[in-house]
């Protein structure tokens, strides 16, 4: 619940208390009651959690009378039907970030006139462009406005829904949530030249998923950009009010090998425009808020799921790329090659337990195989009682999440805290020389089950 239902919620209850225990209320009862309603009409309007709650408040102001046994205990259920529901499926708070530094934010459409979009045979005009979002340390002020966490949300609704196998319905309040970030903040020149990192999301996935880690990086120092890879997306909403849809199903293809080579080499394209774009930034070739402010020496990638592999694969093509991580990442459409020969950079992956209960089965012993093979610092961890989606924000918006969607049973919060801090001291020790304790084995997190680890 959001501070404003606290006044709802106890005037309705003070309410049920004197009808269940007296059989009436009170006129001042009654008083109250209605202006909660209509002052929290007002300020927070309505959504779909309150509306028990809206129900049994007008039921109650329309009883004149003295109510017999049976409908005081039917009252006094449905009045804790409407606490049950709001907590359940919550506004959210995103976790406070820790860092020392104010959270910037900034939305980009960026379009590589360089590529034809393969996706869209249907229209051979198509160039390849995709949604960008970036987050940086910026100068605090006050009376600011936090940024939601999803815009377009009657687009994005039921893609959203479709995705996690419930009804859309249960998605129409996301756009109530605030992130701690604000829109187009200056950037805080204290912070100096900002090492990068990049963020790849998995395949249904958007980049709005890993936002407490793009915000737990950027108030620690760092310049985040995160994209949503166009089709691979759960959905792209453009400024213009067109969308790229999901179309990356492909279960049951008979060419679905050749289809997702062909899908992660777009998706390290993607990336290598990205950096491209830096490169044109810092330099001041493309004016942009950021402009100087970038450490191009110190650029990072991560992903999850197929975002994961397509982190591995760009570090493996682009020297520009200094340190990656994978996060429960999804190596099976990776190229035999990078398994078996590893990559260079310092190398972090981190993931659940097994993968048999996924509907993209990966084997477990994939990334145990590049891990030994990398030539460089290494890193293999596993979370202990974790799924595929508790490797992003998805944990935080239910405590009953992990009977819908794969999340497992680590406290929900617990879990996405521990991925963020192990990211985040990772790239640290890689791109700012900073020590980690937890991979250097001064602090022990009892969730992590470390493999060999090849320094």
């Amino acid at each position: 619940m959001i501070k404003i239902d606290f006044l709802l919620f106890g005037a309705l209850l003070w309410s049920v208390y004197s009808l269940v225990l007296h059989g009436k209320i009170k006129k001042n009862n009654r008083i109250v009651l209605l202006s909660s309603i209509v002052i929290h009409y007002f300020l927070n309007g309505a959504r779909w959690q309150l509306y028990p709650a809206y129900f049994l408040s007008i039921t109650i102001l329309l009883i004149n009378k003295n109510l017999d046994k049976s409908f005081k205990y039917l009252i006094g259920t449905i009045a804790s039907f409407s606490l049950i529901i709001p907590n359940i499926v919550p506004i959210i708070s995103f976790p406070d970030p820790g860092g020392a530094y104010a959270t910037g934010s900034l939305i980009h459409h960026w379009v590589d006139e360089s590529r034809d979009e393969w996706f869209t045979p249907e229209n051979s005009d198509d160039k390849r462009q995709f949604m960008l979002q970036i987050w940086y340390p910026g100068i605090s002020q006050d009376g600011t406005d936090k940024l939601p966490f999803l815009d377009h949300l009657e687009t994005r609704a039921k893609t959203i829904a479709a995705a996690g196998s419930f009804p859309s319905f249960l998605a129409m309040h996301l756009d109530l949530i605030k992130t701690n970030s604000v829109y187009n903040l200056p950037p805080e020149p204290s912070a100096g030249l900002m090492p990068v990192l990049i963020i790849s999301h998995g395949i249904t996935g958007m980049r709005q998923l890993h936002t407490s880690l793009a915000e737990k990086f950027a108030s620690n120092g760092f310049a985040v950009f995160a994209l949503d890879h166009s089709y691979d997306a759960n959905i792209s909403v453009f400024p213009d009010g067109s969308i790229a849809d999901y179309r990356s199903e492909i279960t049951g293809d008979p060419d679905s090998v050749n289809i997702r080579k062909r899908q992660i080499d777009t998706r390290v394209s993607d990336i290598q425009f990205i950096l491209d774009q830096l490169e044109k930034i810092q330099s001041g070739a493309l004016r942009h808020p950021l402009n100087g402010y970038l450490d191009l020496g110190r650029i990072g990638v991560t992903g999850h799921s197929f975002g994961g592999s397509t982190a591995a694969l760009i570090a493996k093509k682009d020297r520009r790329v200094k340190a990656v991580s994978l996060i429960d990442g999804w190596m099976n459409p990776l190229p035999e090659n990078v398994i078996r020969n590893g990559i260079d950079q310092p190398f972090l992956y981190m993931g659940r337990p097994s993968w048999i209960d996924s509907d993209y089965p990966s084997s477990p012993s994939i990334s145990d195989i590049m891990h030994q093979n990398n030539p460089g610092p290494s890193y293999h961890v596993t979370v202990k009682n974790t799924r595929h989606l508790n490797f992003c924000d998805a944990p935080l918006f239910s405590p009953i999440g992990k009977y819908l969607i794969e999340i497992g049973d680590i406290d929900r919060k617990r879990s996405v805290e521990l991925v963020n801090q192990l990211s985040l001291e990772f790239f640290d020790q890689y791109l700012r020389e900073k020590r980690s304790p937890i991979l250097n084995g001064s602090f022990s997190v009892s969730e992590f089950i470390f493999s060999n680890n090849y320094k």
